[in-house]
C-alpha cells in the first residue's frame, strides 16, 4: 500500500490519501463512496491516528478496490489542489538520524533532527543566507508503528509502519566550519529534512536490503548504492538504540546515507534535485537561498 499525507489547498486541511499509478484518491472520499463504516468516525482522518494509531485501519480494503481498477473518478485529487506533507505527524514524532558508518565500526551511532523541520516532496527548500555548498544526502527512512524499548531486530521489522525516501540537507559550509570549532553540525542540517512523496507499506515493498537508489541533480545522475549495503542493518541500528532510549509510534528514522548518495560538489541554488528509491519513489526538491539572519544580540 502507497499513503500519502497532503494539504487540500481550498480547504487547508491535511488529509490521508491513496496512491496509485501515480493518482492520488481521497480517502475520505473512498470510503464515502463504497460506503464504509470509518467515514465518519471523529478523528479518523488524522494520519498519525490512522496510519499509526490504527495501523492503517481499513485501508487495505481500499487499496484492494484501486488495485482491482474500482477508481471512481470523484475521489481523485488533482496535482494542483494539493501540497505534499511529510508522510507522518510532524507533531507527534521524533526524527533519529542513524550513520552512516566504515564498515569496521563496533556499534550504530545516531542522532537527534529537528521533526519540526520536516518537509514534504516537491518543496523549496531554504538554506542558511551565508551557505556556498548546498548538499544532500540520499537515505530510507522507516515509521514506527509501535512503541519500542529494549527491541530484538525481528521486534523493529515488525513494528515498521512503513518506508520513505528521505532527503537529509545539508549545508556543507556550516558543517565544516562547525566541525573545525568541535562543534556539533546542527545548524547545518536541522533547518530542513525532507520525506516523501508516499508512505510504502512492507507488505507491499517486501526486502529493502536489495532496493537500488539514484540520484540527479538538473540532468545528471548518478547511481548510489542499494540499500542494504550498510555495517548495520536498519533493524539492527534501531534495536540497539531502543536499549538506550524508548522510541515511540510515529517516530522517524532516517536509515543513514547511501554510499554515492550526496553531490560531492556544490548543489546549484535552484537547480531541481530527485532522489529514488526502487519500488518506493522519487523525492524531489529544489535547494533556495534562505532570508538574511536577523541579528541575535545586542549591539
Amino acid at each position: 500500500m502507497r499513503i500519502a499525507h497532503v494539504l487540500q489547498l481550498a480547504t487547508s486541511t491535511p488529509i490521508v490519501a491513496l496512491e496509485r499509478d501515480g493518482a492520488l484518491y481521497d480517502v475520505a472520499e473512498l470510503e464515502r463512496h463504497f460506503g464504509t463504516k470509518l467515514a465518519d468516525i471523529r478523528g479518523v482522518s488524522d494520519f498519525h491516528t490512522r496510519v499509526v494509531a490504527l495501523r492503517c485501519a481499513g485501508l487495505h480494503a481500499l487499496d484492494d478496490r484501486l488495485l482491482s481498477g474500482d477508481r471512481p473518478s470523484s475521489t481523485e485529487l488533482h496535482p494542483s489542489t494539493v501540497l505534499w506533507l511529510p508522510p507522518c505527524a510532524t507533531d507527534r514524532a521524533a526524527y533519529i538520524q542513524l550513520g552512516p558508518y566504515a564498515h569496521g565500526a563496533e556499534r550504530p551511532w545516531y542522532r537527534f533532527g529537528n521533526s519540526r523541520a520536516l518537509v514534504g516532496h516537491d518543496a523549496a527548500i531554504p538554506f542558511p543566507a551565508l551557505e556556498n555548498e548546498p548538499d544532500y544526502e540520499l537515505n530510507l527512512a522507516a515509521l514506527l508503528g509501535e512503541d519500542l524499548r529494549r527491541a530484538s531486530p525481528d521486534d523493529v521489522e515488525r513494528a515498521i509502519a512503513g518506508y520513505t525516501v528521505l532527503s537529509d540537507w545539508t549545508a556543507r559550509g556550516l558543517e565544516a566550519r562547525s566541525l573545525a570549532c568541535g562543534l556539533p553540525p546542527s545548524e547545518a542540517r536541522d533547518f530542513a529534512t525532507q520525506l516523501g512523496p508516499v508512505l510504502v507499506t512492507p507488505d507491499e515493498l517486501g526486502p529493502v536490503e536489495v532496493l537500488r537508489t539514484q540520484a540527479r541533480v538538473g540532468t545528471a545522475s548518478r547511481p548510489c548504492s542499494r540499500i542494504g549495503e550498510w555495517a548495520f542493518s536498519l533493524a539492527e541500528s534501531v534495536a540497539y538504540i531502543s536499549n538506550h532510549i524508548e522510541l515511540r509510534a510515529g517516530d522517524v528514522v532516517g536509515a543513514g546515507r547511501v554510499f554515492g548518495g550526496s553531490a560531492g560538489q556544490p548543489v546549484p541554488y535552484g537547480a531541481t534535485v530527485e532522489l529514488m528509491i526502487e519500488r518506493i519513489g522519487r523525492l524531489s526538491g529544489k535547494p533556495v537561498r534562505g532570508p538574511a539572519p536577523s541579528p541575535w544580540r545586542r549591539g
